[in-house]
């Protein structure tokens, strides 16, 4: 996909015409602290054009965090100005600043983004190649990455879904200063929203169906033996007593689920929709880690009785935790299955 991102360096913008020639854009909301001073001037201009267009679109704030409570503050600075929104794209923390690099604190960006995500938005992280590869390292694997390198090609190795190749791109409407150009390997827009943006009305059905049945299979991959026959609804459980699962994949029958997976001694992994071993970007929740929770949420299709992902995790050597709907949280759930900074041996997984 063809991708700018834009600030109120780029001025005015007129997106009817840039619509024509990019698949999707990344809007600076602001830098810094949650001070309307520091929103970005033409951020709730740029967001409601295309929103009024269907430009698929993300968010990205300028970060100086170094210490809990700027965190916090930029935290807030992000949902004051999404509160409500779509965005068919993920929320980016632009790490880049030199004043920051020697204070870097992963720990804090983990927590940004948990909170990011626990709001119901995708998080992910910016940086030069530099940054990635002598500061970030693997630190903050867990969300999705976006790298600069203005070059023929990303030398980057560990993995990432865009690539900001250059600072001097020109798109037809947004005027005669320069924008940065971006490639992205990933369909964000489908994973997130189904490829639906704020422009489609989503039609609803005057009168329910009958309730319909729905069948969830799953599998999972453990240390041990590597990934391990499907189980379908609760014939069975995923997984072994003693072996830790790295990996998730569940497929149902009709509708549509979206899962992730929380890593031990890290943080959430980016949602997945797809059921495929093999496609390690969409077809399974993991990257090799122990997992120690899971969250999924289904998806009920169009004119039947609401149903939910019924779920269940055990610890290793472990009996299983209460059952966990959806991502629901009261009545003993707490919006995934599982316990931070315990493996996961079992799973099991119903639709109802």
């Amino acid at each position: 996909m063809k991708v700018v991102d834009v600030s109120s360096w780029q001025g005015r913008i007129n997106w009817d015409e840039a619509k024509k020639h990019i698949d999707g854009a990344i809007i600076r909301c602001g830098y810094g602290d949650d001070i309307a001073s520091q929103d970005d001037e033409y951020f709730l201009r740029n967001i409601s054009e295309c929103e009024r267009l269907g430009i698929p679109h993300g968010v990205y704030l300028y970060s100086y965090a170094t210490n809990e409570s700027h965190m916090q503050s930029e935290v807030n600075h992000i949902l004051r100005l999404i509160k409500g929104r779509k965005l068919q794209f993920p929320v980016y923390i632009d790490l880049e600043d030199a004043t920051l690099r020697p204070y870097f604190n992963a720990e804090l960006f983990r927590r940004m983004g948990e909170q990011i995500e626990k709001a119901g938005y995708w998080f992910g992280v910016y940086a030069n190649l530099d940054w990635f590869q002598n500061t970030i390292r693997t630190s903050l694997d867990g969300f999705t990455k976006w790298v600069a390198q203005y070059n023929s090609k990303c030398d980057y190795t560990g993995g990432h879904d865009i690539w900001q190749y250059t600072s001097q791109g020109t798109v037809p409407g947004i005027g005669a200063r320069s924008v940065d150009m971006n490639e992205c390997y990933r369909n964000f827009p489908k994973e997130i929203t189904g490829g639906k943006t704020e422009t489609v009305t989503k039609p609803v059905p005057s009168k329910p169906k009958k309730d319909a049945k729905f069948d969830a299979f799953y599998r999972v991959r453990t240390k041990k033996h590597g990934w391990l026959p499907e189980v379908k609804n609760l014939t069975d459980c995923a997984g072994f007593e003693e072996s830790e699962i790295t990996d998730i994949a569940v497929g149902v029958s009709g509708g549509s689920v979206k899962y992730r997976v929380h890593v031990l001694g890290g943080g959430w992994l980016p949602y997945v929709t797809g059921y495929n071993i093999n496609d390690h970007v969409n077809g399974y929740a993991g990257n090799g880690r122990t997992i120690d929770a899971i969250e999924i949420y289904f998806y009920t299709p169009d004119g039947c009785i609401i149903k939910k992902a019924k779920y269940r995790v055990a610890p290793c050597g472990g009996r299983y935790y209460p059952w966990q709907y959806d991502n629901e949280t009261g009545n003993g759930q707490d919006g995934y299955a599982g316990a931070f900074g315990i493996k996961i041996g079992k799973v099991q997984l119903c639709i109802e």
